[in-house]
Formats: structure tokens, C-alpha cells, sequence
């Protein structure tokens, strides 16, 4: 039996900053985002012409293969994610040439036939259980997901830490000070509050400016920063319930660096 095909709506292809920029080329996409890394418009863009309603040229290709792969709309969804998120991180090293695409010794004959080449690969990885799966397309779409896990990169250490445990964790900080205390880090809660605080505010504000203004300012003409951030739970694509439960068990058997990096592992699988 075909499964009847349901694609997720993109508002990012009527934006005024996309619409020009969907009659460039392949090439001329990749170029500018390599060379413009502080603009996420070009890496919107592609995702659009290659993930797009069925209007869009090359007919959703990666969200029809997918849907024929996954066994409910969550990990469908999960999936696609995925494969925007390891797009996204190969791109800098993709090279046009005369016989097409090239990535070291990876080629293809377009970038159509790469994505479908990266796509097949994923779909072949076991997938999680739907009761591990917390991302939501519609609350992160894969190019936003994306240059938020760049955002975090950027915040402290300590930062980073009070916002994973307790946004995706649901630590809270009476426990995570506790758990600070164990490894010989001494932090008052308000401390650990205006971690919070800050990094709720310095994630989004380290995104491309452009970015921001395609999906976190539904007033195209204001410049404010939009006054609720999103958690990190709706934003990142993990296994959530899985990871929290092995810390929760031992909590004190890893640094905060060993916890800092799980969280890194749990991103870049």
C-alpha cells in the first residue's frame, strides 16, 4: 500500500529575505553560504527549494523519501530533521565540479543526487522509539534547530550547563547547585538563576540576524527580540526521557565536562 503523503508546511519560503534568493543557483547558494557565514538565508533557501511543498521545483524530495522509510509521522519528522541537520554540517566542505558535486571522495552528478545519496544513508540507521522522540517540526524547523545548536556552542560552559539540565533535563537549580557542589563548584541559586536568564537571551541573540527575523520575529518590521524565549526541549531533537534517566540514576559519576560532552554526543549522533 503507498503511504499518502503529507508535507510539513514551510512559511520560510515566503519570507521577502527567501523569495529572491530561490532563483539562484545551486552553486551560487553554496558559494554565499560558505562565504557569508554570518547569514543563514542561503542555507533557508536551499532547504526550501529542496524541502518545500509540492509547487517547489524538485517536489519535496527529501520529505517523500523519508515518509516511505518511517513508521509514524514522529519519526518521519525526526528523521528529516536529521538529515537538514547533517546537510547543514557538510556543506562547508561541498565542492562543484564539471562531472557535478564532490565531498573528498564522495561525488555525485548534481545536488539533488547528493541529498537522495545522504538521505538513503540515514533512513538505513535504527531509528528511536516515538517514546524518545521530543522534537516537534513545526516548533524547530531543521534550519532553525541548526543554527541554535551553533548559539549554544557559543555560551560558557556553565551556561550551556544550567540550560541543558534544566530546560531539557528539568533539573531544578536547588538540584543542580547540589550537583555543582559534588563536583567542588560552589554556586549560590541566584547565580545559577541569572545563568539561566542570560543564556535564554544570549542563545537567540547569537543566531544570524536574519535567521532571527525569518523565525523568531513574527513583526517582520520590528526589530525587538521576541519576548518568549523557546526552550530548548522544543528546539532540539533528542532523546530526551532515555539520557535524563541515566543521569538521574548517577548524578554524580561525571564532571561537568562529561556531562557538557553527553549533551554534545546526544547533538551531533
Amino acid at each position: 500500500m503507498v503511504k499518502a503523503l503529507s508535507f510539513p508546511m514551510m512559511a520560510e519560503r515566503q519570507h521577502p529575505l527567501i523569495q529572491p534568493l530561490l532563483t539562484w543557483s545551486d552553486e551560487a547558494l553554496i558559494k554565499a553560504f560558505q562565504e557569508e557565514r554570518d547569514r543563514g538565508c542561503y542555507f533557508v533557501a536551499l532547504y526550501c527549494r529542496y524541502a518545500a511543498l509540492v509547487y517547489c521545483r524538485y517536489a519535496a524530495l527529501v520529505y517523500s523519501v523519508l515518509q516511505h522509510h518511517g513508521r509514524s509521522p514522529v519519526q518521519v519528522d525526526y528523521l528529516f530533521a536529521k538529515v537538514w541537520h547533517g546537510l547543514f554540517f557538510s556543506l562547508d566542505r561541498l565542492e562543484f565540479t564539471p562531472e557535478g558535486v564532490k565531498i573528498g571522495d564522495e561525488e555525485a552528478r548534481s545536488l539533488r543526487n547528493w541529498i537522495v545519496n545522504r538521505t538513503a544513508t540515514l533512513i538505513q540507521e535504527e531509528l528511536p522509539g516515538i517514546e524518545h522522540i521530543t522534537y516537534v517540526l513545526q516548533d524547530a524547523p531543521p534550519p532553525l534547530w541548526c543554527y541554535l545548536e551553533g548559539s549554544l556552542a557559543y555560551l560558557s560552559p556553565l551556561s550551556r550547563l544550567v540550560l541543558v539540565t534544566t530546560q531539557t533535563f528539568h533539573w531544578n537549580l536547588e538540584r543542580l547547585r547540589a550537583y555543582l557542589e559534588v563536583q567542588g563548584e560552589t554556586y549560590s541559586l541566584e547565580e545559577l538563576n541569572q545563568h539561566l536568564e542570560e543564556g535564554l537571551v544570549r542563545i537567540a541573540e547569537y543566531l544570524p540576524p536574519d535567521i532571527r527575523q525569518i523565525y523568531l520575529m513574527p513583526d517582520l518590521a520590528s526589530e525587538e527580540p521576541p519576548t518568549v524565549q523557546p526552550t530548548l526541549e522544543e528546539l532540539f531533537p533528542n532523546s530526551v526521557e532515555e539520557v535524563g534517566t541515566h543521569l538521574e540514576s548517577n548524578p554524580t559519576d561525571a564532571s561537568i565536562d562529561n556531562l557538557l560532552a553527553e549533551w554534545e554526543r546526544i547533538l551531533s549522533s
